[in-house]
């Protein structure tokens, strides 16, 4: 099966909106057997979005949409998607009264008339039930095998409509079943990766390999070779993993689909240990990233946005000569604020996070992005300094990770960084 995806809306084509659903439609698709031919982003206009739809129905069997499912006039999906399809709209009386209810569950209130809108589908159509939202997802089969999915643009009921439908859907329909083994790395380059894993491809008998970056972090996804038995398929899937293991070393942190933040918490459960942090110009991500984890009270305790010199001392306990001797964007500072907070909190770890994310504010002793990372265990410490790149909200999520790896290579007894490491400023000596 292939498949193309079109994003429709005026603030995703004026990149007003970052387009994050298609990253995740890709993916979805291409795991579950549908190969992505194609991806079109298209206004909130009806004759742009019937070209869109023609162009991508001639070299897909099946196209998704994504957005323009609201009740609001701008959203003309459904419209523009029938007329070009030349079938009516009707108004589906079932997925109307789920619409009403919710709305009634939710806000206690009378429900616009406009919103009745979410209830017309395309002639046909059979409406997939939104569980986060009021707007359905919309399954249109077609002629010659090939079929149109209309799902909302926001990301949150986009994605749980396409992992709870759509993905069944394109496995039962697809005559492809792909496999794919998957190790995680955080803080290498994409391109240092490959150099050192070489012909992996070659070595792997031809095998399709993938390199997937992210916020500091590249996962190595490699594709199982169809028609392998369970135990041929896990022992071959195993040899993919110990190249990359033995290329990536202490860079791998998952050979799964744990995050960062689940691999830190389970090294820190094994041992028993609690984590508290301060964070000064993360502003409180990297305690958000952890708590997104269910389960992870069961290692970390807390944390303290520590933004100002008056924060740093109250909160965390760094003293005040520190600060005017070294500045707050320091190893001392860092070093203080992961040894402060865990005192504080009574944990036996302690992450201190403190930078510059720009775009002001940086001078050329501390440019912008620069940033300084310490990590405390009943071990030792480590302190990490990065000079990170990218705008401000890249920073910050980049130096979430490298906090989160820090910790990890604390606990592995790990270098706190390598030769060839992300955001280790030129000339800068191997942190410890």
């Amino acid at each position: 099966m292939t498949a193309e995806v079109l994003s429709i809306g005026n603030e995703v084509l004026s990149g007003r909106t970052l387009d994050t659903n298609f990253q995740v439609l890709a993916r979805l698709l291409e795991e579950s057997g549908a190969r992505v031919v194609g991806h079109q982003a298209v206004p909130d206009d009806a004759a742009a979005i019937a070209a869109a739809l023609a162009l991508a129905h001639s070299r897909a069997d099946l196209v998704v949409c994504t957005g323009g499912l609201g009740p609001t006039p701008d959203d003309l999906t459904v419209d523009a998607v029938a007329r070009a399809l030349r079938r009516r709209v009707v108004r589906d009386e079932a997925v109307l009264a789920d619409v009403r209810a919710r709305w009634a569950s939710m806000l206690r209130a009378p429900m616009p008339p406009s919103n009745d809108r979410q209830a017309d589908l395309p002639e046909g159509a059979v409406a997939w039930k939104n569980p986060v939202g009021s707007a359905p997802g919309i399954h249109l089969a077609l002629d010659e095998g090939k079929h149109v999915v209309l799902l909302p643009g926001v990301p949150e009921e986009m994605r749980e409509l396409a992992r709870l439908h759509l993905a069944p859907f394109v496995r039962g329909a697809s005559t492809i079943s792909v496999d794919y083994c998957v190790v995680r790395t955080v803080g290498i380059a994409e391109s240092l990766l490959e150099q050192r894993l070489g012909d992996v491809t070659a070595r792997l008998d031809g095998a399709a390999v993938a390199y997937l970056p992210g916020q500091g972090g590249v996962d190595v996804r490699i594709t199982v070779p169809g028609g392998l038995d369970a135990p041929a398929r896990a022992a071959w899937s195993e040899r993919a993993r110990a190249l990359v293991r033995d290329a990536a070393r202490e860079y791998v942190y998952s050979e799964d689909d744990r995050p960062l933040e689940q691999v830190v918490g389970d090294l820190l459960r094994e041992r028993g240990w609690r984590l508290a942090v301060a964070e000064s110009c993360t502003g409180g991500l990297l305690g958000g990233r952890i708590t997104s984890l269910a389960g992870s009270s069961q290692w970390f305790d807390g944390g303290a946005i520590v933004y100002a010199n008056e924060a740093k001392t109250r909160e965390a306990g760094v003293a005040p000569e520190l600060l005017a001797a070294h500045g707050a964007v320091s190893e001392e500072v860092a070093r203080a604020l992961a040894r402060g907070i865990a005192a504080r909190f009574g944990t036996a770890c302690g992450l201190g996070v403190t930078g510059i994310a720009g775009p002001d504010g940086g001078t050329p002793e501390k440019p912008v992005g620069t940033v300084h990372l310490a990590a405390v265990t009943p071990d030792g410490e480590h302190h990490r300094k990065l000079q990170l790149r990218g705008n401000r909200a890249q920073v910050r999520e980049r130096a979430v990770t490298f906090a989160l790896d820090l910790l990890r290579r604390r606990l592995l007894g790990l270098p706190a960084s390598s030769t060839g490491a992300i955001g280790t400023p030129p000339g800068e000596p191997r942190a410890t």
